[in-house]
């Protein structure tokens, strides 16, 4: 396999101050239950997300054989030897999840980061299913990235739940907001593998440019924010189009190739119902 051997995060991928209670359960199997800000996903998305999140939650507590040694079942399977594992962990789950093809098989965390953006599929927004990259030294940079997980839940206050394997030698739910380079988003489809959902036909346009400021208010607003919600965006559906909303709008639009200019207009309206949900 001519892969590098990836970076050795032990005593790096714990948590920090800046993350936060670590206010989440760890035993195997556990969900969040109906945690507020849990971000949803719709049709193929939630199919291929919630698979790969239900073999990462059967993990919990697994950890290494003996500890410190990195050899567990994870590694024996992916063949590399004994090696850091927390990308390694990820490939396993999408494998039993079967959308390997759609998360990537990887043990050296900046390849896989530099594999997502090469193919039009990294960004800044977290959301339920994304592939979350850290630097702990907080450069940003691709290259420095030396730990990996995946997103389950984005709460309200901006940090994000977690599942990762290799984080102080076991796999562990964890509450993140400290050290973040971005995310990788998998093109899951409703058999795992990799393709486009989407393709729901769109209400009609409310005949009215939802754009701020001044802040919008309105049935129409709330209609775009639940079905950006479905889609994977983190964003409150509370009938309000602010800067909040506006972000959203922006990364929607650059994501499907729109003009980006924050107005949800005809096209970007039509898109939110009917662009593959990626």
């Amino acid at each position: 396999m001519n892969e590098p051997i990836p970076p050795e995060p032990r005593g790096r991928a714990q948590t920090y101050p800046m993350d936060g209670p670590q206010d989440v359960p760890q035993a195997p199997g556990s969900t969040l239950g109906d945690e507020a800000g849990e971000a949803s996903a719709a049709g193929a998305m939630a199919d291929g997300a919630d698979r790969m999140l239900d073999a990462a939650r059967g993990q919990l507590g697994e950890g290494e054989h003996p500890p410190g040694s990195n050899h567990n079942k994870f590694t024996a399977w992916y063949g590399m030897g004994d090696v850091a594992w927390c990308d390694i962990f990820l490939a396993w789950c999408a494998d039993r999840a079967g959308c390997l093809k759609a998360v990537g098989r990887f043990a050296y965390t900046p390849a896989h980061a530099r594999w997502f953006k090469d193919n039009g599929r990294w960004g800044g927004v977290p959301r339920k299913g994304a592939i979350v990259f850290y630097d702990w030294g907080g450069s940003r940079d691709i290259a420095a990235i030396d730990h990996v997980g995946i997103v389950e839940s984005v709460r309200g206050d901006g940090t994000i739940v977690t599942i990762e394997g290799n984080t102080e030698d076991m796999v562990r739910r964890r509450v993140r907001s400290f050290g973040i380079a971005g995310y990788g988003y998998p093109q899951y489809t409703a058999g795992g593998g990799s393709g486009d959902g989407g393709g729901t036909s769109a209400p009609a346009w409310p005949g009215r440019l939802l754009r701020q400021p001044p802040v919008m208010s309105g049935a129409d607003v709330r209609t775009w924010q639940a079905r950006m919600r479905d889609r994977g965006w983190s964003l409150d559906v509370d009938g309000e189009y602010g800067p909040a909303s506006e972000e959203v709008c922006r990364g929607f639009q650059s994501e499907k190739g729109l003009e980006v200019d924050g107005v949800v207009g005809p096209e970007t309206w039509r898109a939110a119902w009917t662009a593959p949900v990626t």
